[in-house]
Protein backbone atom coordinates (compact mmCIF):
# COMPACT_ATOMS: atom_id res chain seq x y z
CA UNK A 1 0.00 0.00 0.00
CA UNK A 2 1.44 3.32 -1.07
CA UNK A 3 1.52 6.22 1.36
CA UNK A 4 0.00 9.50 0.22
CA UNK A 5 1.76 12.72 1.19
CA UNK A 6 -0.05 16.05 0.81
CA UNK A 7 2.25 19.06 0.53
CA UNK A 8 1.46 22.71 0.01
CA UNK A 9 3.41 24.72 -2.55
CA UNK A 10 5.50 26.32 0.20
CA UNK A 11 6.37 23.04 1.88
CA UNK A 12 8.70 21.76 -0.86
CA UNK A 13 11.73 22.04 1.40
CA UNK A 14 9.99 19.95 4.07
CA UNK A 15 9.07 17.34 1.44
CA UNK A 16 12.74 17.06 0.40
CA UNK A 17 13.72 16.51 4.01
CA UNK A 18 11.14 13.73 4.42
CA UNK A 19 12.18 12.06 1.19
CA UNK A 20 15.88 12.29 2.08
CA UNK A 21 15.24 10.70 5.48
CA UNK A 22 13.44 7.68 4.06
CA UNK A 23 14.96 7.08 0.62
CA UNK A 24 13.42 3.67 0.35
CA UNK A 25 9.91 4.99 0.89
CA UNK A 26 10.28 7.74 -1.69
CA UNK A 27 9.59 5.41 -4.61
CA UNK A 28 6.27 4.22 -3.24
CA UNK A 29 5.15 7.65 -2.00
CA UNK A 30 2.71 9.61 -4.18
CA UNK A 31 2.72 13.39 -3.77
CA UNK A 32 -0.47 15.38 -4.15
CA UNK A 33 -0.06 19.12 -4.54
CA UNK A 34 -2.43 21.51 -2.84
CA UNK A 35 -2.67 25.12 -3.95
CA UNK A 36 -1.08 27.36 -1.35
CA UNK A 37 -2.88 30.31 0.11
CA UNK A 38 -1.54 33.48 1.61
CA UNK A 39 -3.01 36.07 3.86
CA UNK A 40 -3.14 39.72 2.89
CA UNK A 41 -0.36 40.60 5.32
CA UNK A 42 2.06 38.36 3.46
CA UNK A 43 1.02 39.64 0.02
CA UNK A 44 1.63 43.30 0.85
CA UNK A 45 4.79 43.33 2.88
CA UNK A 46 5.88 46.83 1.88
CA UNK A 47 3.75 49.94 1.80
CA UNK A 48 5.74 51.14 -1.21
CA UNK A 49 3.46 49.23 -3.57
CA UNK A 50 0.24 50.71 -2.16
CA UNK A 51 -1.43 53.61 -4.02
CA UNK A 52 -0.85 57.10 -2.66
CA UNK A 53 -3.87 58.72 -1.00
CA UNK A 54 -4.68 62.08 -2.55
CA UNK A 55 -7.67 64.34 -3.16
CA UNK A 56 -9.63 64.14 -6.38
CA UNK A 57 -7.97 66.68 -8.71
CA UNK A 58 -11.16 66.99 -10.79
CA UNK A 59 -13.42 67.82 -7.85
CA UNK A 60 -14.82 71.33 -8.05
CA UNK A 61 -14.39 73.53 -4.98
CA UNK A 62 -17.56 73.86 -2.90
CA UNK A 63 -19.75 76.80 -3.87
CA UNK A 64 -19.94 79.50 -1.26
CA UNK A 65 -22.86 81.82 -0.59
CA UNK A 66 -21.96 85.43 -1.39
CA UNK A 67 -24.04 86.87 1.43
CA UNK A 68 -23.20 84.52 4.30
CA UNK A 69 -21.92 86.74 7.07
CA UNK A 70 -23.57 89.90 5.64
CA UNK A 71 -26.66 91.39 7.22
CA UNK A 72 -29.53 91.71 4.72
CA UNK A 73 -31.68 94.78 5.33
CA UNK A 74 -34.68 96.03 3.37
CA UNK A 75 -33.27 99.59 3.45
CA UNK A 76 -30.11 98.58 1.52
CA UNK A 77 -31.68 99.07 -1.90
CA UNK A 78 -28.41 98.93 -3.81
CA UNK A 79 -27.68 95.43 -2.53
CA UNK A 80 -31.23 94.24 -3.10
CA UNK A 81 -31.32 95.57 -6.65
CA UNK A 82 -28.49 93.17 -7.60
CA UNK A 83 -30.92 90.27 -7.22
CA UNK A 84 -33.71 91.78 -9.35
CA UNK A 85 -34.05 91.61 -13.14
CA UNK A 86 -33.51 95.08 -14.69
CA UNK A 87 -36.20 94.51 -17.34
CA UNK A 88 -39.03 92.73 -15.55
CA UNK A 89 -38.36 93.45 -11.88
CA UNK A 90 -38.54 89.75 -11.02
CA UNK A 91 -36.39 88.31 -8.23
CA UNK A 92 -33.73 85.94 -9.52
CA UNK A 93 -33.91 82.32 -8.31
CA UNK A 94 -31.30 80.39 -6.34
CA UNK A 95 -29.89 78.72 -9.45
CA UNK A 96 -28.94 82.16 -10.77
CA UNK A 97 -27.96 83.99 -7.58
CA UNK A 98 -25.95 81.12 -6.07
CA UNK A 99 -27.19 81.95 -2.58
CA UNK A 100 -27.94 79.44 0.15
CA UNK A 101 -31.58 78.80 0.96
CA UNK A 102 -31.55 80.92 4.11
CA UNK A 103 -30.08 84.02 2.44
CA UNK A 104 -32.28 83.62 -0.67
CA UNK A 105 -35.34 83.69 1.58
CA UNK A 106 -34.02 86.76 3.43
CA UNK A 107 -33.30 88.54 0.13
CA UNK A 108 -36.74 87.83 -1.30
CA UNK A 109 -38.49 88.94 1.91
CA UNK A 110 -36.38 92.11 2.07
CA UNK A 111 -37.11 92.93 -1.60
CA UNK A 112 -40.85 92.42 -1.08
CA UNK A 113 -40.74 94.57 2.06
CA UNK A 114 -38.83 97.30 0.18
CA UNK A 115 -41.49 97.16 -2.58
CA UNK A 116 -44.33 97.57 -0.07
CA UNK A 117 -42.68 100.42 1.84
CA UNK A 118 -41.65 102.17 -1.38
CA UNK A 119 -37.86 101.98 -1.28
CA UNK A 120 -37.66 99.98 -4.54
CA UNK A 121 -39.68 100.18 -7.75
CA UNK A 122 -41.75 97.05 -8.38
CA UNK A 123 -41.74 96.70 -12.17
CA UNK A 124 -38.19 97.71 -13.18
CA UNK A 125 -34.74 98.17 -11.69
CA UNK A 126 -33.76 101.66 -10.59
CA UNK A 127 -31.62 103.19 -13.41
CA UNK A 128 -29.04 104.51 -10.92
CA UNK A 129 -28.08 100.91 -10.09
CA UNK A 130 -27.82 99.61 -13.68
CA UNK A 131 -24.02 100.19 -13.83
CA UNK A 132 -23.29 98.34 -10.58
CA UNK A 133 -21.06 95.26 -10.81
CA UNK A 134 -22.96 92.02 -11.32
CA UNK A 135 -23.19 89.85 -8.22
CA UNK A 136 -25.30 87.12 -9.85
CA UNK A 137 -24.04 84.69 -12.46
CA UNK A 138 -26.70 85.31 -15.10
CA UNK A 139 -26.27 82.89 -17.99
CA UNK A 140 -29.80 83.10 -19.34
CA UNK A 141 -31.31 86.54 -18.77
CA UNK A 142 -35.10 86.64 -18.63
Amino acid sequence: MAATLVVSSRGWGRLQQILAAGKGASASCAVLWRRGYSSQEEQVSHKVDLPVEMENPYKEPPKRCVLCGINVDYKNVQLLSQFVSPYTGRIYGRHITGLCGKKQKEISKAIKRAHVIGFMPVVYKDPTFLNDPKVCDIRHPE
